[in-house]
């Protein structure tokens, strides 16, 4: 009998259903959706008035970039990158090896080397002192201070190295010169005057240019021996400390040496050398700002900003190896 009862209950629960009880009688409200047309115009004309603000900007950018190019010469994408930034500054740019840079920009096309000339002296201990595994244990540690931390102690101790080598200032310096030479520089002549207690080394004058093409030797094989090269280009991926930036901002492998410090003027020049890694391709650069403010800081961020944007826009137009 319960089995019986359980089926009439549920058949009488189905008819009820079918009938339509235990609900409401009134019938089932679809509501509209609402009305968002006005925001969707507002939106798209939202998107319109950015694109034509975006359009803009870009045809200013490339009538100034335009401008700086007939002033100081150079590529117009090269000077592209670097209009609208707070201050002067100079890009060459190219492939490693010895056949020269593939393109430049900027107004400052030279400069106090600062610490970057401390990779030269370097790789002139190496050269002198019979390489990596010729050097000492106290000049393995001041070159690796030297490049990675910027260590001016560091670089100081390396340089009186070369000057017992070859007979005081003068010879030191020339031999530095000489690293310079091989890499196809006939211009710089390495510093042998301070100023207000700063290294003599670092006051050599040293254009973008010839910058570069130390680097871009550096990098493709073509001064040095292989094995002095590796060991600097080692310590040069190893930088760090307040050297990171520019190309050690850039979000790419890099191998780089940065230096600064203040002009005449209490401005202050920051520039880079190095090379990055861009989808595989091997992109040489050397660098320079004098921010409008004068500091170290935003000069480093003006060179970060550069790194970025040669990475981003420029990187394909970039030559492969050109071998020495």
């Amino acid at each position: 009998m319960t089995g019986l009862r359980r089926f009439a209950l549920a058949g009488l629960c189905l008819g009820l259903l079918l009938a339509g009880c235990g609900g409401s009688d009134d019938q089932a409200t679809i509501k509209p959706a609402p009305d968002r047309s006005a925001r969707i115009s507002q939106l798209e004309q939202r998107k319109q008035n950015l694109e034509l603000q975006l359009k803009a900007q870009r045809k200013k950018e490339a009538a100034e970039a335009e401008a700086k190019t007939a002033e100081v010469g150079g590529d117009a994408d090269a000077n592209a990158l670097l209009t609208g930034l707070p201050g002067e500054a100079g890009l060459v740019v190219g492939a490693p090896g010895g056949g020269g840079p593939d393109f430049s920009g900027g107004s400052l096309s030279s400069g106090d080397a600062w610490s970057t000339i401390k990779v030269p002296i370097a790789e002139r201990v190496l050269d002198d002192f019979g390489g990596p595994d010729g050097i000492s244990p106290n000049q393995a540690a001041n070159i690796a201070s030297a490049i990675t931390l910027s260590d001016n102690d560091a670089a100081a101790s390396l340089f009186t190295d070369l000057e017992g080598k070859h007979g005081g200032l003068e010879g030191a310096s020339a031999a530095v010169g000489e690293m310079l030479r091989q890499a196809g520089d006939r211009e710089t002549i390495i510093s042998t005057v301070g100023r207000d207690g700063f290294s003599t080394y670092g006051q050599t004058d040293w254009s973008l240019e010839n910058q570069f093409r130390y680097m871009a030797a550096l990098a493709g094989g073509c001064i040095g021996n292989a094995g002095n090269r590796a060991y600097l280009l080692d310590q040069m991926a190893r930088v760090g400390g307040s050297d990171t930036f520019g190309l050690g901002a850039a979000g790419f492998p890099a191998r780089w040496k940065g230096g600064w410090g203040p002009g005449t003027d209490g401005k202050y020049l920051v520039r880079q050398m190095g090379v990055m890694v861009v989808n595989g391709k091997q992109v040489v650069v050397s660098m320079a700002a004098i921010p409008d403010d004068g500091t170290f800081e935003s000069g480093a961020s003006m060179l970060s900003a550069i790194a970025r944007s040669v990475a981003s826009r420029l990187a394909g137009r970039v030559s492969a190896p050109t071998g020495c």
